[in-house]
């Protein structure tokens, strides 16, 4: 039984993490057990994630690319055989995309500049073969038995580049392309989830037309908006939130997005869990850090992570995620 406080009306997720459990580019038996584990009557949905959607680019090399291998089925099995409806995350960099190593950077107006020149390489054509290529990752989840599939669009990665007009002069075109491929997975049956980012981290960007670009997305539609904050190579302590003040900053932020949209359905994640019972209605809660550290965090929420910071595998130079809470297998 859910232990937590607040969740009756509401639904739990579990977020999109890429755990690094890969063998040449595909999930492996670790990343079945991972999913298997944290899956239960009490999540209502587990979103596998970072997964690369075909002839797009990994964030490093231990992301895996969703294809026709059967792994990905007993992945989708294993979450729904355990009691939650299995979700997909399907995301993209761009060749030659480099994840910062550290939490800070110093030179987020080259990141930007960086960004804005990226884009500006892409064609009206280019922007279609995209947002197929994501279409055709959703059609490959479906086939596997995935029941959600959630679009990345934040952090940094290609999407979250091409949505926003601060960045790209074609934005509202691939918005109208996200729209459509909203549409068409509810025309399949399936649920939808885009995940953004309320922020950068670059304080003067984000103070310029931050909350504009946040309603634009809010607008399209999805069944669900999940609201995370930070690009990688600017400020990685808004994508994981430990310190006191970065937390309360995102759990305000988000509140006043589900606020001012109180016809959409969110996600609301940064260890949202203490106060569950304070979100809008219209808001759900997403569980990342906890669930990782303890599988049976639904039931048992006074334990959860102990910000020992073993889950960032990828900034401390590992090939995969581990926690020092853990024994077995997947430690």
């Amino acid at each position: 039984m859910i232990a937590m406080a607040g969740l009756s009306d509401r639904r739990v997720f579990f977020l999109g993490v890429n755990t690094g459990f890969v063998t040449e580019g595909d999930p492996d038996c670790r990343y079945v057990d991972f999913y298997r584990e944290r899956s239960s009557s009490n999540l209502y949905c587990a979103i596998v994630g970072n997964v690369v959607v075909p002839g797009g680019y990994g964030s490093n090399r231990s992301t895996p690319t969703i294809g026709s291998s059967p792994v990905w089925g007993r992945v989708a099995a294993a979450i729904s055989d355990a009691g939650s409806n299995p979700g997909v995350q399907l995301a993209t960099a761009w060749k030659g995309y480099q994840g910062a190593r550290k939490f800070l950077t110093t030179n987020g107006d080259q990141v930007l500049d960086q960004a804005r020149s990226l884009v500006h390489q892409h064609s009206r054509a280019d922007l279609a073969r995209l947002t197929e290529a994501f279409r055709t990752g959703g059609t490959l989840a479906i086939g596997h038995g995935f029941r959600h599939v959630q679009i990345h669009a934040a952090h940094g990665y290609l999407l979250s580049l091409l949505v926003d007009d601060r960045l790209n002069p074609h934005a509202a075109y691939v918005r109208d392309e996200l729209a459509s491929l909203a549409d068409w997975l509810r025309s399949q049956g399936i649920e939808s989830s885009l995940r953004i980012s309320l922020r950068t981290g670059h304080s003067a960007f984000d103070e310029e037309g931050a909350e504009r670009a946040q309603d634009l997305l809010c607008g399209l539609p999805f069944d669900f908006i999940d609201l995370s904050s930070g690009f990688y190579n600017i400020d990685k302590r808004l994508i994981y939130p430990a310190r006191p003040e970065i937390l309360l900053a995102r759990h305000l932020e988000s509140v006043a997005v589900a606020v001012r949209h109180p016809k959409r359905s969110f996600i609301v994640s940064g260890r949202a869990s203490a106060n569950a019972a304070a979100l809008p209605t219209n808001a759900h809660l997403g569980i990342c850090r906890d669930l990782i550290a303890n599988p049976a965090f639904l039931a048992e929420p006074h334990d959860g992570c102990r910000n020992a910071n073993k889950c960032h595998y990828y900034s401390r130079g590992e090939d995969h995620i581990s926690c020092v809470r853990w024994s077995g297998t997947t430690s």
